[in-house]
């Protein structure tokens, strides 16, 4: 194997790993709810995160509710997470948060989806 191709594949993957220890922030996601984030008891709503990354790993969250958690793979930018049959204590705030594949690294959390529960 050539030395000098060695050498450029370690530098750029020293490189890649310093920028795991420099600070710099991920863009956050964003989260929505569809078909709305009012439904009614008993009824089902999805919630989608949009990443800025394809193919990343996706954390669903719910404020207050450290229990809570539900983890997807993006298709593409998109990770979509599937509520059924809903209850009242389902209601409350949603977050989500993605990591891409080569990092250890989690983004910033995404705006608080607020989910209504009625009936």
């Amino acid at each position: 194997m050539d030395l000098d191709f060695i050498y450029l594949l370690c530098l750029g993957l020293c490189l890649c790993y310093g920028d795991e220890e420099d600070g710099e922030e991920l863009p956050r996601p964003s989260i929505s709810a569809w078909p709305s984030p009012v439904v009614k008891r008993k009824s089902n709503v999805t919630l989608r995160c949009w990443t800025h990354f394809q193919n990343v790993t996706v954390t669903l969250g719910k404020l207050h509710s450290s229990e809570y958690q539900q983890e997807r793979r993006s298709v593409g930018k998109e990770a979509e997470f599937c509520l059924t049959n809903l209850q009242p204590e389902d209601a409350g705030r949603y977050f989500c948060a993605y990591r891409p594949a080569a990092s250890l690294k989690w983004s910033g959390q995404s705006q608080h989806l607020q989910l209504v529960v009625t009936g």
